[in-house]
């Protein structure tokens, strides 16, 4: 069975997404099997990765509780949407295997990080989303960095986007390392997940959980899009 890409993405559309891409399985080979959607999923030739624009007005706030509550209700949407996805594929023929926006999560030995089923802004970028920052968020062009993910690994053999290569984060701009009140992040592929977390989550002045700290994301020159 046959079905084009275009359609996957105006079902996805439909559903309720503001962005969708689409990656080959082969675009994966170079991950460890723990991380690599066609050993997840075996028989799976592309990864659908959607995103949900992120409501800016949330940032630059004098509490990020509005920031928390969009994040929650953007994670449980787009798991609802990838979902629905999913179902909608397995229904006409294929597997089709949602991961998750935000948990549950693995422990990865080999890279010593706290990693979700697949990384999400890898898939996104692999789809054609968008490119990785130095602060090592996914960047689109028409969102910036205030996007959300989701993805579904399936069996369907769908046309891949072209990668985009168009990075606007390089050269000597250094505001989101400079930033970085815990100094998380230095450029490199990875953050220290140690320090960012330690210091981004948690209870605030006696009251509930919540992420206390996005600077990264707000500071950044390329938080609503580029060209």
């Amino acid at each position: 069975m046959e079905i084009k890409a275009e359609k996957i993405k105006e079902k996805a559309l439909s559903l309720g997404a503001d962005l969708c891409g689409i990656a080959s399985i082969e675009r994966f080979s170079n991950l460890p099997s723990s991380l690599h959607p066609g050993e997840i999923v075996k028989g799976s030739h592309s990864v659908i990765v959607i995103a949900k624009k992120f409501l800016h007005s949330t940032v630059g706030l004098a509490t990020t509780i509005p920031y928390t509550i969009i994040r929650n209700y953007s994670s449980r949407e787009l798991d609802e949407i990838s979902i629905k996805l999913s179902y909608y594929l397995e229904d006409i023929g294929f597997i089709a295997v949602p991961t998750g926006a935000i948990e549950p999560c693995n422990y990865d030995k080999e890279i010593s990080k706290i990693v979700g089923l697949i990384s999400l802004k890898n898939a996104a970028y692999q789809s054609g989303l968008g490119v990785i920052g130095k602060n090592t968020l996914l960047i689109t062009p028409k969102y910036g960095n205030m996007v959300w993910l989701g993805a579904v690994i399936t069996s369907a053999n769908l046309e891949p986007d072209q990668i985009l290569t168009n990075n606007p984060c390089t050269g000597k701009c250094r505001v989101c390392i400079d930033n970085c009140p815990v100094n998380a992040i230095d450029g490199s592929n990875f953050m220290d997940q140690e320090k960012c977390w330690n210091f981004a989550f948690g209870e605030a002045e006696g009251g509930e959980w919540r992420i206390k700290c996005f600077s990264c994301r707000e500071k950044c020159p390329f938080s609503k899009g580029y060209k």
